[in-house]
């Protein structure tokens, strides 16, 4: 079993938020952005949602990029037809006699299982009978949330949860719907909350906390009773280590085997992070130094002023053109400026939504980018 180290008190601390309170709760939604592969839907699995459960709350998990090849709504409609099939009474799934079949998200339906053809639910209707039946406030926790935007059925579903959760918390003594969003970008979360005509205009996106030394102790405490005495792990190499790795449990206990079990031992790491730490970012950036060398000298430009800009990113305006064109040394046009970007979304470096702005595809390889002067150039 793979180790996890649980955050209780993060838990305790996030299930707080996502209440009616009128000082503490995100009524809102609540919008966390942590990069991949640091822990974060570990989390929410693991002990966000006993957590809530614990409260007597009904938490609902759909991670978007479970099945990239399907559609987003189709994935957050298929998660309300589960729902509403475990809450079924006995006599209906005996009679398979529920008050729809079919459960609508943007023109997308999924079926319930096994029963009698009786219409379809919206969205929202498919949420109050839940929060009914369940006799409890619901938490509907999306996974990479920005992933919704890639579809027209995506972003119908997120304009229809907002939706929803206007009728359930309006209504007098009846289950309310907290929402919680999570994703790997803070650009792309960003997407669903920075114009007016986006749902959730106006909500803030905060960092997700990522694993930090209390996470590290736990592992060593845990590993070194398993090593011969001379060589145990100091938590401190083992945390240089983590920080190096951008705080990735799978990247760490990776490097934290290879020295381990190696000749070397526990000094081979120590060594690894004092005087070869570009060893260890290079297990994350690699891909990413192959990627940017094949690009030529426009996408270059255009990459790096799109991570200068971030979400504010404008590559039409006359000022970025104006500054694209300086970086270049040369007159470009808005053309070529779009031909570039086209260019990089088809080499998996730029993401673009349905509708939204521009962001980088992965975190990473801005840090990358940044980390060395000259790889800029």
């Amino acid at each position: 079993m793979a180790f996890h180290f649980p955050r209780l008190d993060l838990a305790k601390a996030i299930a707080d938020q996502l209440s009616p309170d009128p000082l503490f709760g995100a009524s809102a939604g609540l919008f966390l952005a942590a990069p991949r592969r640091t822990g974060k839907s570990s989390f929410l699995r693991l002990d966000l949602v006993p957590e809530l459960e614990r409260r007597g709350r009904l938490p609902i998990y759909v991670d978007l990029w479970t099945d990239k090849a399907r559609d987003p709504g189709e994935l957050i409609a298929e998660a309300l037809a589960q729902t509403i099939d475990r809450l079924a009474t006995r006599a209906e799934r005996l009679w398979r006699n529920l008050p729809f079949s079919r459960i609508t998200v943007g023109g997308i339906a999924a079926d319930l299982p096994k029963t009698t053809p009786r219409g379809s639910a919206t969205l929202a209707q498919a949420l109050v009978e839940i929060g009914d039946r369940a006799q409890s406030d619901v938490v509907f926790i999306i996974d990479e949330a920005q992933q919704a935007l890639a579809s027209k059925a995506g972003v119908d579903a997120m304009f229809a949860l907002k939706a929803a959760r206007d009728q359930m918390n309006q209504r007098q003594g009846a289950p309310h719907l907290f929402l919680l969003f999570t994703g790997s970008h803070r650009d792309k979360l960003a997407a669903l909350v920075l114009t007016h005509k986006q749902p959730f205009y106006g909500a803030r996106v905060q960092d997700f906390p990522r694993l930090g030394r209390g996470y590290i102790d736990t592992l060593v405490a845990q590993m070194n009773p398993r090593l011969a005495p001379e060589n145990q792990l100091d938590p401190s190499d083992v945390m240089r280590a983590f920080e190096l790795l951008g705080h990735r449990p799978e990247k760490l206990l990776d490097v934290v085997r290879d020295h381990a079990l190696g000749e070397a031992g526990s000094a081979g790491l120590r060594q690894t992070v004092t005087e070869r730490a570009d060893l260890l970012r290079a297990r994350i950036w690699q891909q990413h130094q192959s990627d940017y060398g094949l690009l030529g000298d426009l996408q270059r430009v255009v990459l790096r002023r799109l991570i200068a800009d971030g979400p504010a990113f404008a590559p039409f305006s006359a000022p970025t053109l104006a500054q694209i064109a300086t970086d270049l040394g040369t007159p470009i046009t808005t053309s070529e400026v779009q031909k570039a970007l086209d260019d990089l979304r088809d080499k998996s470096i730029v993401w673009r939504p349905e509708r939204g702005v521009y962001a980088l595809e992965d975190q990473d390889m801005r840090d990358w980018l940044l980390s060395d002067g000259t790889a800029g150039q």
